[in-house]
């Protein structure tokens, strides 16, 4: 019966929280990547179940007391590992699980689904055509689903967002609109600007700055966002929150509009990975245990260095405890070649499908659908296969893109995340704030610029939440020099 009902729920697709209840049980499944997440407690013998946190600690009789290993998570991170909330009487499901209540007596939580399985070993054309044949069957299958209702994509100058349009125009959408927003003559308006010209798509810009988002986020709207959005599980995801607030006051978009973002992509074809298929590449592993360790090493550096001050061994141990502990169900036979999918995996269930794809919920606060094609279940069995030497710096992802050319806006014409430093007045304080750190080093200066320079050059000023000052006065923790 167990093994009917998992075979069920994996021949499911799309982006999806489903609940179901009879006189004998009650099922509860997220999919794939958790885009819409379900969280449930246990209150004097009866289970409660929302896709909100804020929703259940508000019931009588809620036991609100802070699951410390999980808010030391958050304050490092931003986000927790595994099934926990930063309240103990929570808990979470994760990307790829399901949980069957029994007369409402006892639960089960099943992993039906990991970001994880056997490395292909088709050569490179084949992978690099079958890549190609995916995207478009993925847009296809999206245009079909959304019919004639108007789409709004935001554009930016990388790679993600410009696969989307160029994509839809590829395959005749025609109403379709962009929208770029941040400082004034930010890189990445130039660009999208140029990318939708080419394509023949309206696009708007939604200027930001300093003086305006810090007054939004002092604003009951912010306030309300937050509280109703309040997970558990990581921050508030709210990028965008301001501008699709202005888009929709000025009538660029309305509530039949459906909202497609690059969300995924950078993640998903490989550019995480760089830094531990460069370590791996290069030594020699003589355990698993090593190999291991290398992981939740990485994993730390890259997703636990919000404060510097709370970078000490035994936080780092207790991370690395909880990562193992989060993937023991899902991956296995440990070896150089799947060592990047143990890494991806885990990213995918704590990280991305708690904080970045919580993103969406910025559109569904506005009353808009939202698809999020780069996270559609055949790119999730694609991308899984692939080995590191072809996702590494998004090999794989660059080439079908740049050989493809789709919509025309893939040449030199129009470069490809080519950044300037906005305002100018920022340019000669950090040129001569870096003399000094000639004698740090690197690292050192990135540390240093990050902290006291990011907070004028964001473009699309999201660190205004926080005080400029409250975050110099932490320099020396968060630079460590």
């Amino acid at each position: 019966e167990a093994n009917n009902l998992e075979s069920l729920i994996s021949s499911l697709n799309g982006h999806f929280a489903i609940l179901f209840q009879n006189q004998n049980f009650t099922l509860a499944i997220v999919d794939r990547v958790r885009s819409i997440p379900i969280q449930f407690t246990e209150i004097s013998g009866d289970f409660f179940i929302s896709d909100r946190s804020n929703t259940l600690k508000n019931l009588a009789g809620f036991d609100s007391k802070i699951n410390k290993e999980a808010l030391l998570e958050i304050e490092m991170s931003g986000f927790v590992i595994g099934s926990n909330c930063v309240y103990e009487s929570i808990k979470s499901l994760t990307a790829g699980q399901f949980v069957l209540f029994k007369n409402n007596k006892s639960f089960k939580v099943n992993t039906y689904y990991s970001y994880f399985g056997e490395i292909s070993k088709s050569n490179y054309d084949s992978l690099l055509k079958e890549l190609e044949v995916t995207t478009i069957s993925i847009f296809k299958k999206l245009l079909k689903n959304i019919g004639d209702r108007e789409i709004l994509v935001p554009l930016s100058a990388g790679f993600d967002s410009r696969l989307v349009v160029s994509i839809l125009k590829h395959l005749g959408a025609n109403n379709v609109k962009c929208y770029s927003y941040g400082q004034k003559n930010n890189f990445e308006a130039i660009t999208a600007k140029k990318i939708a010209n080419k394509l023949g798509y309206k696009w708007t810009f939604v200027e930001l700055n300093h003086k305006t988002e810090k007054s939004f986020y002092n604003s009951i709207f912010f306030k309300k966002y937050t509280q109703e959005y309040d997970s558990g599980t990581a921050v508030a995801y709210f990028q965008s929150l301001s501008t699709i607030s202005y888009l929709k006051r000025i009538n660029f978009i309305d509530d039949n509009t459906v909202i497609i973002n690059g969300n995924g992509g950078d993640f998903i074809s490989g550019a995480h990975i760089n830094s531990l298929f460069e370590k791996l590449k290069n030594i020699n592993i003589t355990s698993d245990a090593e190999l291991m360790s290398i992981i939740t090493e990485k994993l730390f550096d890259k997703h636990f260095s919000l404060w510097g001050l709370l970078k000490t061994d035994k936080n780092l141990s207790v991370i690395k405890n909880n990562i193992i502990e989060s993937l023991r169900n899902r991956c296995f036979g440990l070896n150089k070649s799947n060592a990047h999918l143990f890494y991806e995996c885990s990213e995918l269930i704590d990280r991305q499908s708690k904080y970045v794809i919580a993103g969406q919920r910025v559109f569904e606060f506005h009353g808009n659908e939202w698809r999020m094609p780069l996270w559609d279940d055949e790119y999730l069995f694609f991308w899984q296969k692939i080995p590191s030497q072809l996702k590494s710096n998004q090999k794989l992802y660059k080439e079908m893109l740049l050989k493809n050319n789709f919509g025309g806006v893939w040449d030199e014409s129009i470069p490809i995340n080519k950044k300037n430093i906005r305002p100018l007045w920022i340019i000669p304080l950090r040129f001569i704030s870096k003399i000094p750190f000639l004698l740090f080093g690197k690292k050192a200066w990135k540390n240093f610029d990050k902290v006291f320079f990011y907070y004028w050059r964001d473009a699309t000023l999201m660190i205004c939440y926080a005080n400029y000052f409250r975050i110099i006065k932490f320099i020396k923790v968060n630079c460590k020099i």
